[in-house]
C-alpha cells in the first residue's frame, strides 16, 4: 500500500501557522460530503520568528516538529505535507493584467487559453531577490466585456484577465521552507496569511460588497481588501500585539510576562472605556511586593499604539485607493483583536463599521476553535480543502518547487485509481 492509500475515503489536509508567538498545526479530513473536519491540533510557543521572518532556524524547526507531532498523535494519522502560512514586512502586492488572442477555429475558450493568459499576467518585472507567491485571477473579460468569472466554454476572439500578484523576498521565503523541510515535511503550497484568514472569518456577501480584513498577530498585522468577491489589495503592517506588550513592559518597568498578563487581564485600547477608580496590582522589576496603580496608567500606554495600528491600516487603504470601496467595513481577527476596546478604537480611527472575525465553516473538534487566534490555521485548512475540491494545483512560487510534485503525485494517483480527468 503506497503513501496515498493511507488517506482512504477522506482527504487529509494540514495547515501550519508559524507565528511570532505560537506555531499552530491543524489536521483535517475532507469527508465525502465536502465537510471539513478537524481531527488533530498542536499548539506550541514560537521563539524562532520575529515579525513573520525566521530568526532562528533550529528553534523554528523544533516548534514545527512539536506542533505537527502533537496534532498527528491526536489525529492518529501520519502527516508528510502542509499548507504553510507566510507573512512579514517583505511581502508586497500589485495588480497585473494581460490579454491573449483566441486562435481556435470555433473561437471557444479552453482551459489552455486561460492558462496562457494567466501566465502572461505573471510576466512582471521584479527585483532578482523577489519571487511570486500568489497570482490570483480577479476577473476576466472577453472582447472587452468585463466581469466574467469563468470564461472556459465561452466564445470570443480576445481573452483578458486582471490578477492580484503577491510577492516576497526569496531568502526569507526559503528560510521558512528550510524549517518545514528540516522537520521532515513537504509544502503543498505557501499561502499568504490574510488570504487564509479570510477563508475562515469573512462572509461571501462581505467580500462581494467590499471589506477590509486585518489579522492582528504577535509581530505583524496582515491586511487584505476584497472587492466584488475577489482580493484587490494585500499588505503586511509591522505592528502587532507584541508591540503593545513591549510598550507596557517599558512604560511600567515590568518584565515581559507581567506586561502580557496586564495587557490581557486589565488592558483596554480606549481610555474613555476605563473608570478612573479602577486599580491594578503591578509587579515591577526590582520590587519584591506588588505595587498598586490606576488602571488608566496602563491604558494610557496601550491606546496610542492601537491608534497607530489602525491609522497605519487607514493609510494603507488610502495608498491603495480603497477608502470608500469597503462598505462592509473592517473585520479584525487574530489574537490581538481580543484586547478590550479594540473594536471601539478601530471605529473611531477608521470611521467605518467594525466587527470581530471568528473562525467558522469547520466541524469535529474545530467547533471548539472559535477564538480569532486560530483563524489563520483554520483558514489554511479551508484553503487546502478548496484546492482539493476544485481539483486543481495551487499557484506556486519558484522557491517552493517541491510543492508542485506533491500535488501532482496526488492528482496522478486520483487519475490512476478513479479514472478522473
Amino acid at each position: 500500500m503506497d503513501g496515498w492509500e493511507r488517506v482512504g475515503k477522506n482527504d487529509l489536509i494540514t495547515g501550519l501557522d508559524i507565528g511570532t508567538t505560537k506555531v499552530c498545526a491543524l489536521i483535517a479530513e475532507l469527508d465525502e460530503q465536502g465537510q471539513v473536519l478537524i481531527i488533530g491540533m498542536g499548539i506550541v510557543p514560537s521563539t524562532g520568528m520575529k515579525k513573520g521572518v525566521v530568526v532562528d532556524i533550529e528553534a523554528t524547526t523544533r516548534a514545527v516538529e512539536e506542533a505537527v507531532g502533537i496534532a498527528s498523535r491526536q489525529a492518529n494519522r501520519d502527516v508528510d505535507a502542509v499548507y504553510v502560512g507566510v507573512t512579514g514586512e517583505h511581502i508586497a502586492s500589485l495588480n497585473s493584467s494581460a490579454r491573449v488572442a483566441i486562435t481556435s477555429p470555433d473561437r471557444e475558450i479552453t482551459h489552455g487559453d486561460v492558462q496562457r493568459v494567466l501566465e502572461s499576467a505573471r510576466v512582471i518585472v521584479l527585483p532578482p531577490d523577489r519571487q511570486i507567491i500568489h497570482s490570483i485571477p480577479r476577473s476576466y473579460a472577453i472582447d472587452g466585456q468585463d466581469g466574467v468569472k469563468q470564461p472556459i466554454g465561452m466564445s470570443g476572439s480576445r481573452l483578458e484577465v486582471e490578477t492580484h500578484i503577491i510577492h516576497g523576498t526569496t531568502t526569507f521565503l526559503n528560510n521558512v521552507e528550510k524549517c518545514v523541510e528540516k522537520a521532515g515535511l513537504e509544502i503543498v503550497a505557501p499561502v499568504l496569511e490574510p488570504i487564509a484568514t479570510a477563508e475562515a472569518v469573512l462572509m461571501e456577501a462581505e467580500k462581494e460588497l467590499g471589506v477590509c480584513l486585518v489579522d492582528i498577530g504577535g509581530g505583524t498585522s496582515d491586511l487584505a481588501v476584497f472587492i466584488k468577491g475577489e482580493i484587490f489589495y494585500s499588505s503586511v503592517i509591522p505592528v502587532g500585539g507584541n508591540h503593545v506588550t513591549n510598550d507596557v513592559a517599558f512604560g511600567l518597568t515590568v518584565g515581559r510576562d507581567e506586561a502580557e498578563r496586564l495587557k490581557t487581564e486589565s488592558g483596554n485600547a480606549l481610555l474613555e472605556l476605563v473608570s478612573e477608580e479602577d486599580v491594578i496590582a503591578v509587579r515591577q522589576v526590582g520590587r519584591e511586593e506588588a505595587r498598586s496603580l490606576r488602571r488608566t496608567a496602563l491604558v494610557q500606554i496601550i491606546e496610542p499604539r492601537m491608534q497607530e495600528l489602525f491609522q497605519l491600516v487607514k493609510d494603507e487603504l488610502d495608498k491603495a485607493e480603497c477608502l470608500g470601496l469597503t462598505p462592509a467595513g473592517l473585520v479584525i481577527s487574530g489574537g490581538g483583536s481580543q484586547l478590550e476596546g479594540c473594536v471601539e478604537v478601530a471605529r473611531q480611527v477608521m470611521n467605518m463599521p467594525v466587527r470581530i472575525g471568528s473562525p467558522q465553516g469547520i466541524g469535529a473538534i474545530g467547533e471548539t476553535l472559535t477564538h480569532p487566534r486560530y483563524a489563520t490555521a483554520i483558514g489554511l485548512v479551508l484553503y487546502g480543502a478548496k484546492q482539493i475540491q476544485a481539483g486543481r494545483q495551487p499557484q506556486q512560487s519558484q522557491g517552493f518547487g517541491g510543492a508542485f510534485s506533491f500535488v501532482q503525485r496526488f492528482l496522478d494517483w486520483l487519475r490512476d485509481r478513479f479514472g478522473t480527468h
